[in-house]
């Protein structure tokens, strides 16, 4: 094929995941050109992509059907020889119905599967198990255990460590994401203040803090501790990206930019509470670490929406701060 093109409309982890299927496609088809179909506020994450012809930005609108028939009416135009969709949702089903004469590969979501882990506790995934991995195992791609990359570059590293020497922060920091869109994945507040306590006592590191304009956790945790700088809705995601790539470690919940952040290179700590390794929660390169406290209910959702039967979300609450600061203090500085 001389032509892809990859769709995966949302989110910032699933997009992050599917950089690895770049990496494999542009090595097996070296002249190949590559698009990348997503929403448009995710755009610029692949920004930098070194074997991404082009990025397709879709901005959704009152009238989202008349727009996706405009949408695969422009793509059809493209002639592409195969599309590879990575979503499998309404839209790129839509699109598929509408784009008649292009051959479409789909990467099915395990929805049974899904249905026996989180309300019957039967894993059929496995530990090892990565979608886009096995996808790229069932199309024959040799080069298929490559890892999530992506890029910032000198110029947006520059800006940013500029402005974060405006906030006083420290050339070596560590960030944190506490927030998430679904507040089971989230650690208490309290547990965060405590380990930043121990982070500024015993390290003295500057911690950062970043969060959208919404996520009122990140001015809770941050309040009243010296050396905690909250950038809570500072910065746009290009800007969030290259804090990451500087940082020497990250923390957070189950979410996005904390994947990212391990696809900039930078070691994670995952806190892991209701999602499991069947919906991507998983760290992927060696330095980070995964905490989670594998209790027989867990993982009971995909994106930790499902209400915990219990009063107390044990799978968040029983992970206590010493379980944190010690992998974090050992864990290397980089990868």
């Amino acid at each position: 094929p001389s032509k892809i093109l990859l769709i995966r409309f949302s989110s910032i982890g699933d997009i992050v995941y599917a950089t690895a299927a770049i990496e494999a496609i542009s090595r097996k088809y070296p002249e190949c050109h590559i698009h990348f179909l997503t929403l448009d506020k995710f755009s610029s994450l692949l920004e930098n992509q070194p074997h991404l012809s082009r990025v397709i930005p879709f901005r959704t609108g009152s009238n989202e059907r008349k727009l996706l028939k405009s949408l695969a009416s422009s793509l059809e135009l493209e002639g592409y020889d195969l599309v590879y969709d990575l979503h499998d949702s309404l839209r790129s089903k839509y699109l598929k119905t509408v784009m008649k004469n292009t051959r479409w590969k789909i990467l099915r979501k395990l929805r049974i599967k899904r249905f026996l882990q989180f309300y019957l506790h039967i894993d059929l995934f496995g530990a090892d198990y990565d979608p886009i991995q096995l996808f790229l195992k069932n199309e024959n791609y040799s080069d298929r255990d490559l890892l999530p990359v992506l890029k910032v570059s000198s110029e947006e590293k520059f800006r940013v460590r500029k402005f974060l020497n405006q906030k006083a922060v420290d050339e070596k920091f560590i960030v944190v994401i506490p927030s998430a869109a679904w507040s089971n994945k989230i650690w208490p507040a309290g547990n965060y203040r405590n380990l930043f306590e121990e982070i500024t006592q015993r390290n003295g590191n500057s911690i950062v803090v970043l969060g959208g304009s919404k996520d009122t956790i990140c001015s809770e945790i941050s309040e009243g501790i010296e050396g905690v700088i909250n950038l809570q809705g500072e910065t746009n995601l290009r800007e969030a990206m290259a804090i990451l790539s500087l940082a020497e470690k990250a923390i957070g919940s189950d979410t996005g930019l904390l994947h990212a952040a391990e696809a900039l290179g930078t070691p994670i700590v995952l806190i892991s509470g209701p999602t499991g390794n069947s919906t991507g929660c998983k760290v992927r390169k060696s330095g980070s670490v995964l905490i989670r406290k594998n209790l027989w209910c867990q993982p009971c959702s995909k994106s930790g929406s499902r209400p915990c039967f219990r009063s107390d979300r044990y799978c968040m609450t029983t992970i206590s701060v010493d379980n944190i600061w010690q992998p974090l203090n050992d864990m290397s500085v980089r990868m």
